[in-house]
């Protein structure tokens, strides 16, 4: 059975309907949301262009000190790690320590068999004894020939074989004392002593074994902790201003931090810059020394490193977040006694994560603005509201001891990658 062509129009104006009633439903709402938008801004905006004052907060820029520091990732390496090895054969009779002590130098760690040494020692000793009387005799027969050459009692020959004979038996003799004091230095490496200060490791063989020159697994080592060293290395740009400050200070100041490099582990002197520079990763590697009388670095562990490589005295100090880059490079704002403000050009010489050093633009007191730039133009009226960056007191801005981080970031550039570069 067909529907009429009644109720087929019926049913489409219906559906007709409900959708006119739809769209003016959407189109209502998007007209109360514009509008309360539209007044919001109009609000907002007036202000401005009405002639109020753009809310923002600013800090005063300062005059002072700032350091300039290089970063790098550094491995703490100790100065000496001594392999515990026998140098003669025989029984291990004891261990005299504990498997991760800390030993003195002197401190003796092991003792071997000293028997057969002690033996041989006496037997050398028996053998200088014996030659020392055959020379004894020599030299007075000697004496005798050398009186009795005046009288003709004996010939020159004989005179001559018993001088010779003399003669040999010092060299004996000075043979018999060389083996004497072989035999007592064997005798004294039964004692195994520690070469160095340092703390020892896990052991290797226990009493009782007989130990051997070749062995392949040494007693234990030995590592020295105080000092200690952390090796790291620099781009090979930088070799050349570090050397230059190195052999004129004799020098410069190395700090160990932590993996969050907030903590600084140890303090230190760079000792030394290896003589070329790496070809497959174009760096070069440096040592510092720590004293690590605490013990805070421990060998192998990785450390990140801050080398001071020098201090821009007396410089105009701002926070990092004030800078604002362009095409024409870096800027800020800074607020005028009038309360507008003026987007001045600067040149940066150095920065850290938090401030940086301005060689022009600004001068010391000046007002810069360091949040709500994104509102801002040259001119614009403005509100200083708050003086502090958000976490800083007032005078943390210019008490601040880790100033100079790097270089001053270019147009664009992450303000916390910049720890590895340092303007002149």
């Amino acid at each position: 059975m067909t529907e009429s062509p009644r109720k087929h129009r019926k049913r489409w104006f219906i559906l007709l309907l409900l959708l006119i009633v739809m769209i003016g439903l959407a189109v209502g709402w998007w007209l109360i949301h514009r509008g309360g938008g539209e007044q919001e801004n109009a609000s907002d905006g007036g202000q401005s262009r009405g002639g109020g004052a753009t809310s923002v907060a600013a800090i005063a820029a300062s005059r002072e000190d700032f350091p300039v520091y290089l970063s790098a990732l550094g491995t703490v390496t100790s100065l000496h790690r001594v392999e515990i090895r026998p140098r003669v054969e025989g029984e291990l009779l004891s261990v005299n320590f504990r498997e991760g002590d800390r030993v003195e130098k002197g401190d003796v760690l092991a003792r071997i068999d000293p028997r057969t040494y002690q033996a041989q020692l006496d037997q050398a000793k028996g053998q200088l004894e014996q030659d020392l009387a055959q020379l004894k005799t020599a030299r007075q027969n000697l004496e005798r020939y050398q009186k009795l050459i005046k009288t003709n009692y004996v010939s020159r020959q004989d005179l001559e074989e018993q001088q010779q004979l003399v003669e040999q038996y010092q060299g004996t003799v000075a043979a018999d004392r060389a083996n004497v004091q072989d035999a007592r230095v064997q005798l004294d490496y039964t004692t195994i002593e520690a070469p160095v200060s340092g703390r020892i490791g896990i052991r290797n063989v226990d009493p009782g074994n007989i130990i051997q020159l070749g062995d392949e697994d040494p007693i234990a080592t030995l590592t020295q902790l105080s000092p200690i060293s952390v090796i790291f290395s620099m781009p090979s740009q930088y070799r050349a201003p570090i050397q230059q400050q190195f052999d004129s200070d004799g020098s410069l100041t190395v700090q160990a931090l932590d993996s969050d490099e907030t903590t600084v582990l140890a303090r230190g002197q760079l000792t030394s810059i290896n003589s070329h520079v790496d070809t497959a990763t174009g760096t070069v590697r440096m040592r510092a020394g720590f004293d690590n009388g605490d013990l805070t670095l421990f060998p192998s562990a990785f450390v990140n490193v801050r080398l001071k490589l020098r201090t821009i005295a007396d410089t105009i100090v701002i926070p990092l977040t004030a800078i604002q880059n362009s095409d024409q490079g870096n800027f800020v704002y800074v607020v005028s006694d009038d309360g507008k403000v003026s987007r001045n050009a600067i040149e940066v010489a150095a920065s850290d994560d938090l401030h940086a050093a301005v060689s022009s633009g600004v001068e010391a007191g000046q007002q810069v603005v360091v949040d709500g730039v994104d509102r801002l133009r040259d001119g614009a009226s403005v509100k200083v509201v708050s003086h502090t960056l958000p976490g800083e007191s007032d005078s943390d801005v210019t008490a601040d001891s880790n100033h100079g981080q790097g270089d001053a970031p270019d147009a664009g550039s992450n303000p916390e990658q910049t720890g590895h570069s340092a303007n002149s």
